[in-house]
């Protein structure tokens, strides 16, 4: 097996990065100024030059916190060139009704982005920026925590690749955590109970700002503009198994079509080859990770969904990972060492991941939901508070989405929110919702001081 060495003295890879998904070229250009150079290995063939592109979502979402890392990279504006503006989401109900639930007070749009066409500019920056080299078609097949170093199997065998540091961006089925789990870091790996399709239809008559929704219990479908008027790319989500709707019930011989058309009837009837694209569709699952331990000495590091892979639902998982990185970057600008910046990164990063992760399935918990009597109730309860409170009561979403405030705290700041809301039903059963503003603001005032 051959032999590479990387340092500065000998012009090899400083830091190598296992991973070139979206994470991966994002870190790469974050560390390759100040700490490169970088070689990032990625097990795929190159996506820009490759005949297939499936099996990843089609469609991802950007807000504030992975904004910033575009925004100091400098390719906020050519990403901004190729993403759709989505100012809320409408559910469409089973019993007619079409609600607009605004992503944020004063109108401010989180972004849709078509995957495969971020992937490239990022993968073009990431080219271009002195210092980093992007090796496709190399799988990371053993990582050697100590030296540090991996072992690499590519088109013409086997080789070592040694480094100074490792960052491990390669997924929820990271080679990188599996080496750390083998010296002890214990993981949590999971499988939502739902898994998904996607795919591509016209619905001329939803309006293309807003993302749109079909809740129906057990299932749930979801649907994104893309910059094709019309045109829009659409997730169904069925539980993996248990009856109809299920993967399972498909298996035993329901086709997925009549499981679609009897959740979802009026999408059904807009989508003419619906049979043909779920027959050809590959069902995806929803892995869930998290471990205790993101970092190994001064040498590896966990970033993105290696560490923290988490359901879809609140568009949170990339602007999570770019996060991961720019805070990452900061901490190795601030301390004086790896060993004392990877140690800053977890204490920093940890109970964020914990806590969005958890907001994540929360809002499906939502979305799916019929409706409630209670639950609506509550949520008006909520927005009048924070018509009324303005500064102190921000909408969770808008807290994860429009600012860079601490998820955790954020998780905290709707905890007490939901607490105060079931007090005040809890005072007025049945008629919480027709509180006069005067009593409402009375009784929070009360309650605890602003």
């Amino acid at each position: 097996m051959a032999e590479r060495t990387g340092s500065r003295a000998d012009g090899g890879p400083r830091i190598v990065v296992v991973g070139a998904g979206l994470v991966g070229p994002v870190a790469a250009m974050y560390l390759a100024a100040r700490h490169g150079p970088v070689t990032v290995l990625e097990r795929h063939p190159d996506p820009r030059t490759a005949p297939s592109r499936g099996g990843r979502s089609l469609t991802v979402i950007l807000s504030a916190r992975g904004w910033r890392a575009l925004r100091e990279l400098g390719l906020e504006e050519r990403v901004r060139a190729i993403a759709v503006p989505l100012h809320g989401r409408r559910g469409h109900l089973p019993d007619g009704g079409t609600p607009l639930t605004p992503y944020s007070r004063d109108g401010s749009p989180i972004w849709a982005v078509e995957r495969a066409r971020l992937l490239d500019i990022l993968l073009d920056a990431a080219d271009a920026t002195p210092g980093v080299e992007i090796r496709f078609g190399e799988q990371v097949v053993g990582v050697d925590l100590d030296t540090p170093e991996v072992r690499v199997r590519g088109a013409f065998g086997e080789h070592r690749l040694r480094c100074a540091h490792l960052l491990g961006c390669d997924g929820a089925h990271s080679a990188v955590r599996a080496a750390m789990v083998a010296r002890g870091v214990r993981e949590h790996v999971g499988t939502l109970e739902l898994a998904y399709q996607e795919i591509t239809l016209e619905l001329p008559w939803c309006e293309r700002e807003n993302m749109h929704y079909w809740p129906a219990g057990d299932a749930l479908f979801g649907a994104f503009p893309t910059l094709s008027p019309g045109q829009f790319t659409g997730c169904v989500f069925l539980r993996r198994e248990g009856p109809a709707p299920s993967y399972a019930a498909a298996a035993a011989g329901l086709p997925l079509r009549d499981q679609f058309a009897a959740a979802f009837p009026e999408l059904a009837r807009a989508i003419p080859d619906l049979g043909e694209q779920l027959a050809a569709k590959p069902v995806s699952h929803i892995a869930l990770v998290s471990c205790d331990t993101w970092v190994w000495e001064g040498r590896a590091a966990l970033v993105g969904d290696s560490c923290h892979a988490m359901a879809p639902f609140m568009g949170q998982g990339m602007n999570c990972s770019f996060e991961d990185v720019r805070v990452l970057a900061a901490c190795l600008d601030t301390e004086r060492t790896w060993e004392a910046a990877l140690a800053a990164y977890q204490r920093r990063r940890g109970r964020d991941a914990d806590a969005v992760a958890a907001i994540s399935l929360e809002h499906y918990r939502t979305m799916s939901r019929l409706p409630d009597p209670g639950a609506e109730q509550a949520a008006t309860l909520s927005r009048r508070l924070s018509a009324l409170f303005p500064d102190r009561f921000v909408p969770l979403y808008e807290r994860c989405a429009f600012t860079e405030e601490s998820y955790a705290e954020a998780q905290e700041s709707e905890r007490h929110l939901r607490r105060l809301v079931r007090e005040i039903q809890d005072r007025h059963p049945g008629a919480a919702d027709r509180i006069p503003d005067r009593e409402l603001r009375g009784h929070v005032l009360s309650r605890s001081p602003l």
